[in-house]
């Protein structure tokens, strides 16, 4: 039973931590104009149909940091809009072209959106690229759809206070239980020390059968 009730408290601070982690991430991700950046990955939130079936509105999706010059035809990476409608956008799409570096240096880069009747992007360079798309991440492109919805940020916090309820609870359990365990007098501590300093005196004292010397013997 206090194994189980052990690991229901395991699982409740894991879930408390983790609960906490995304409901700060999906914030930072849906009120912040910054790129969240974690060890040289970056996150998006899909915000049109360009890239459907692939990528839908509303995924968050994980970019891998590269240069320009590391991308290549079939990539599907992420760039800064400047030109158009794209301007002052970051732009997730298909690179269609190989790119090509013109005689001064500048690689310039093709791409467009996979669904069917997109067109093509206005040609860019290497500077813009952010990155390349790796994956996507289900279960923050499931939060932050939660989160967008009225009632999204009410079911977070109802888990965290759960949560932090059974916590709690379970360390209002250990505090009672602190309390019922009586110190140890001081007449008690002397004789514990006493037995212990007795058994191992008679262990000391006990003869080693191993070390008895046999009896001699003499021929006649």
């Amino acid at each position: 039973m206090r194994t189980v009730r052990k690991v229901i408290s395991i699982f409740s601070t894991v879930l408390l931590v983790l609960a906490t982690v995304v409901v700060a991430f999906v914030f930072v991700l849906r009120l912040s104009g910054a790129r969240p950046q974690f060890f040289g990955y970056y996150t998006f939130n899909v915000a049109s149909d360009s890239m459907t079936p692939m990528l839908k509105v509303g995924d968050v999706i994980l970019v891998k940091a590269c240069e320009g010059s590391e991308v290549h035809k079939g990539d599907v990476i992420t760039y800064h809009g400047t030109a158009g409608e794209l301007a002052g956008k970051d732009i997730t799409h298909k690179v269609i072209e190989e790119p090509v570096t013109d005689t001064g240096g500048t690689i310039r880069i093709q791409t467009q959106g996979i669904k069917p009747g997109a067109i093509k992007d206005p040609v860019f360079t290497g500077e813009q690229v952010i990155g390349k798309y790796v994956c996507t991440l289900h279960v923050l492109s499931f939060a932050f759809n939660l989160f967008k919805q009225w009632y999204g940020l009410l079911i977070f916090l109802a888990v965290i206070f759960v949560l932090m309820g059974i916590e709690i609870y379970n360390l209002a359990k250990l505090s009672k239980k602190a309390e019922k365990i009586e110190p140890l007098t001081e007449e008690q501590l002397k004789q514990i020390l006493k037995e212990a300093e007795q058994k191992k005196r008679a262990e000391q004292q006990a003869p080693d059968a191993d070390e008895k010397a046999p009896g001699d013997t003499q021929a006649r």
